[in-house]
Formats: C-alpha cells, structure tokens, sequence
C-alpha cells in the first residue's frame, strides 16, 4: 500500500464526515453517515493495512487539535479521542476484514449467497460500531444519559446506510486510483464490459428516481398523513430500473445520489419525524439493489456456458450439442426425398504426436488442421469436433455416393504442418454415413462412427461408407 493510499484514505475519511455534517437535520443526526461506508470499504480493499489511515482521522477530529492548542492538552480528552477512534475503526475492521475474507475464499459459492453473507457482515459490524461508539460517548461525557437504549437503532441504522450505499462506490474507486486489483471483486463489475457506456438512457432513469424522491418529500411536507412517507419505498422500482439494464458503476452512482437527495430533503422538507422511515427505506433500496446486481451477474455467466456448450474452446468450432442441433433442424425441415450425409474422421496417429511432441503441438495440430479444414467447407456444410481428433462434417443435399466423393476430397485437403522445426503431414480416415429418413441423427452418427473404425482397420488415409 503506497504512502499516497494512506493519505487518500485519510481525506476521505475527513471529507465524508464534513459532507454528513452537511447533510445533518440535526446535531449529529443524518440519514447517513458516510465515513462509515469509507471505513469498510478501506479494510475490504486493502486489508489490515487500512487501519492506520482509518484511526488517524477519527482521531484527528475527535481530538480537535484547534481547540486543544487553545486550551490546553486534556489528558481526559486525549483517552476519549482514543476510544472514539478504536470504537469506529476495530468493528469496521474486523467487519472489512471479515467480508474480504467471504468473498475471495468463498468464491465457489454463488453471486446471491455471497451477498447475503456480506449483508450479514455489514449489519453486525455497524450495530458493534454504533454499541461501542455510544458507549464510549456515555462514558466520556456526563449529559447524555441512557443514550445506548436511546440511539443506537437510529445510530446503527444510519452507519448501515452509510456502509450499503458508499462501500460500492468506494470499491469501484479505490482500486481504481491506487492500482489494486482484486479478481473476486471484478465479478461484480465483469458484465460492465458488455453493456453500453452511453450516458443519456442512464441520466434519464436517474433524473425518473430523483424526481420521484423529491416529489415523494414535497408530498409528505404538504400532507399530515403518515403513510405518505412510506410512498419512498417505490424509489426502489426506478433503482431496480437501472441496476438491471445499466452498468454495476452507474447503478452505484444511483445509490449514492437517492441517498444525497433524501438526506438533503429531510431537513429540507421538514419532515424529520419520518426520518426512520427514510433510513429503513433507502436500507431497503440498497439491499434490493446488492442482489439486484447478482441478476446481470448471472444472465452473463449463463451466456458464458451458453457459449462454452456451443463452441468449442480450443479449436472454436461448434461443439457436439450445437452440431445436433442444426443438422436435427435441417433434418426435420427436409423433403422425403432430400439425402444428407454425415462424415467422421479423425487425424491418424494422433496419440503419437501427442507422446513424441508434446500436448502443446497435439493442441496445435488440432487448431490448425481444423481452421484449414473449416476454410475448405462449402457454405451449407457444418464442422464440428467431437471429441479429441475426432471430427464430424455435415453434408446437406449429398448422398452417399457424392458424401463419399466430398469426403476423399476433404482427406486430400489435410494439410503437411509447419509448427516450430516440425514437418508433419497430417493424414485422417473417414467414415460416412447417409441420413435415413425418419433416423434420429443419433443414430446416423454412430453408423458413421462404425465406417470410421472399418477405415482405421483397414490402414487409416481413407474414406469407408456405410449405407
């Protein structure tokens, strides 16, 4: 961790306490306390090492240096400046920690349990802050009595707020300015890449949720009834909106706007006796929206294994699965009387190539011969590999006869290969079978897959059709 994470982590920290200060309807009561979420997301990004720039800056505005210099040093003052800095710093870091933990070595679990484990880590470690925080402040100052029982749901819930609403941000930031790279936090923001990095759609649905916030607040300072402060809660709908059609980044920054609005409108709006309400709604919001992430998160994992079942990875052919799959639907198109032929070959002494070379130059004896066979195809033909050497080439409108005559011309089409200082010619046998109709491409594959076996009995480099 550079000096200047140190310094950026100690600003922040600053800077985020003054902004919730601004943000307050009252003395030390915000909807959200910022630093909170600053903390966290410093020990789930860089670990134990977060703990000195954290401790520094509650310290440094706890202490109140200006008025210690003008006053004199204050032993008493000194020890609470301590305590107030452990009581923040230790829970966030042992939560920090604990969610860092979660995450990159609990990676097998899905992107939803994950979640809810870190949700689990957030609540704990902002009650354990809000519980020590009060505590210290009940046993430093002589004019808060009874202040545990009275405040630390409200303090809790506005530290959690906090933590849920900036941890996001900050862990798309800070990566980013101190070159951090953490892969188990890349999955959050892996789908970014495909999607859209055009502001207008993003802007309009985030100007729909502001207005919606505001007219929410308007309405509640208008009206006595109160249930209207309950109407917040629809701000999840536009939230949703962009969490699952813009990116993890934008949907972010969503959060963390809503959440300055509603903080700002509260005092603004004078409608501070629903401040719960607020703060449980925007809790709620932020909730719905962690697992709202997991939806693109998984739509793109399943394109991903979509992709895998239908082409194969090392030769970038279409596998087995897609193969039936188009030959079935060309197949069940046909005309009684249209013939289809199917031919299986496979490279002659493949294994020995392997065991005298080497799987890196069998691997590129397999790409290379594909591509060259892949380029020999017509346009109505489908290659595909099977498995191994093994290889399949679909021959719509041909019958046996003419199957067996593009097949030798396919066997002469494998090529002698040039990798590093080897010269090898590459040599296949072929088995070929003509698509009954009414048959099962099942079944004409394994028909196929027995004339292949006669040709490699036979000697191998040649073509055996079976009827």
């Amino acid at each position: 961790m550079k000096p200047s994470a140190y310094v950026l982590l100690f600003f922040l920290w600053i800077g985020t306490f003054y902004a919730s200060t601004i943000m307050a309807f009252a003395e030390f009561i915000s909807l959200w306390y910022m630093p909170a979420g600053i903390s966290i997301a410093a020990f789930l990004i860089f670990g134990k090492r977060a703990f000195i720039p954290i401790f520094l800056a509650v310290f440094f505005l706890s202490f109140r240096f200006t008025e210690q210099l003008q006053q004199g040093l204050d032993p008493a003052h000194l020890a609470a400046a301590i305590l107030f800095a452990l009581a923040h710093t230790v829970p966030y870091g042992l939560g920090g920690l604990a969610a860092r933990y979660w995450l990159s070595h609990f990676i097998q679990h899905g992107l939803p349990i994950r979640i809810i484990g870190l949700l689990v880590i957030y609540a704990v470690s902002a009650l354990c802050a809000a519980i020590a925080g009060l505590f210290v402040w009940e046993f430093t100052t002589e004019t808060y009595d009874n202040i545990i029982e009275e405040g630390w749901f409200a303090w809790w819930l506005g530290d959690l707020v906090g933590v849920m609403v900036i941890a996001p941000l900050m862990c798309l930031i800070l990566p980013k300015f101190t070159n951090t790279r953490l892969a188990w936090l890349e999955e959050f923001y892996a789908h970014d890449r495909k999607l859209s990095a055009n502001l207008k759609p993003f802007l309009f649905k985030l100007c729909v949720a502001a207005a919606a916030v505001i007219g929410i607040l308007l309405l509640d300072s208008q009206l006595t009834h109160p249930g209207i402060a309950y109407f917040v809660f629809f701000v999840t709908i536009p939230q949703l909106w962009i969490v699952l059609t813009e990116r993890t980044s934008f949907a972010t920054t969503s959060l963390v706007v809503i959440t300055v609005i509603m903080a700002f409108g509260v005092g603004l709006f004078n409608v501070t006796d629903q401040a719960i309400t607020y703060q449980f709604a925007l809790y709620m919001t932020a909730a719905i929206s962690y697992f709202a992430v997991a939806v693109p998160a998984l739509i793109q994992r399943n394109i991903q294994l979509q992709e895998m079942s239908m082409v194969d990875l090392l030769t970038n052919l279409p596998t087995k699965w897609l193969f039936k799959t188009l030959v079935n639907q060309v197949v069940k198109s046909s005309r009684p009387n249209q013939n289809h032929s199917i031919a299986m070959y496979n490279l002659d002494h493949f294994k020995k190539i392997n065991d005298d070379y080497g799987e890196a130059i069998g691997d590129q004896v397999l790409i290379d011969s594909a591509q060259i066979m892949k380029n020999e195809l017509r346009d109505s033909e489908i290659l595909c590999r099977c498995e191994q050497d093994i290889f399949v080439v679909f021959m719509p409108n041909l019958d046996i006869d003419a199957a067996t005559k593009r097949a030798n011309e396919l066997r002469h089409k494998l090529p002698v290969l040039h990798i590093d200082d080897l010269i090898l010619p590459i040599r296949g046998s072929f088995g070929v079978a003509q698509v009954q109709f009414g048959e099962a491409i099942e079944e004409t594959v394994e028909r196929a897959t027995r004339a292949l076996q006669q040709a490699k009995q036979e000697g191998r480099n040649k073509v055996v059709a079976i009827s």
